[in-house]
């Protein structure tokens, strides 16, 4: 609240753009005796994992005059979006020796145009994934992969990975690319 006082105080409200988010999920239970102390809705998993409830956060967007208020999005924003958005709205070049995996949401905040179609890809120790359009495929240690489809499964309880094996190959192919 004290930041908005001040923006409105010196009359930069029209001209800053403010966004909330997080870079995880809460964590579930932590050590042998701190459990539930937080919630990650309907989604499995916590911090630290590959899993909805380890990364998947809110994500507001607030530019008064510039964004239109009451709007939804359900496009898959990453943090790494970020950098890319903030060149583009300054009205600045990505340095061309510069490779970044995220991409400018800029379009999209201020004018509701869908973000190219993209296989974004994390990885916290030997846990990775990798999220195409509405699947997902995590690869946990030398476990099998797991594949869901988040548009039906949002809390990841039906690996369909043995019902689609080509799927599997392709999404682990570009994972590999990736890293």
């Amino acid at each position: 609240g004290r930041i908005i006082e001040t923006l409105r105080r010196l009359d930069l409200m029209e001209n800053t753009l403010i966004i909330f988010t997080s870079d995880n999920g809460g964590y579930r239970h932590y050590g042998d005796t701190h459990f539930n102390i937080s919630s990650n809705g309907p989604f499995r998993g916590q911090k630290t994992q590959v899993y909805e409830g380890g990364h998947r956060v809110p994500f507001l967007a607030w530019w008064p005059g510039t964004i239109r208020p009451g709007t939804v999005s359900n496009e898959l924003v990453m943090s790494m979006d970020m950098y890319p958005t903030f060149l583009e709205l300054a009205g600045t070049e990505r340095p061309s020796e510069l490779h970044l995996d995220g991409v400018s949401i800029a379009s999209h905040l201020l004018e509701k145009n869908p973000l190219p179609d993209r296989a974004v890809c994390w990885k916290i120790g030997d846990r990775r994934a990798i999220r195409q359009g509405p699947w997902k495929l995590c690869l946990i240690g030398n476990k099998e992969p797991e594949l869901y489809n988040l548009s039906h499964d949002i809390g990841e309880t039906e690996d369909l990975a043995g019902n689609n094996p080509e799927l599997v190959r392709q999404l682990t192919a570009a994972y590999t690319e990736w890293e």
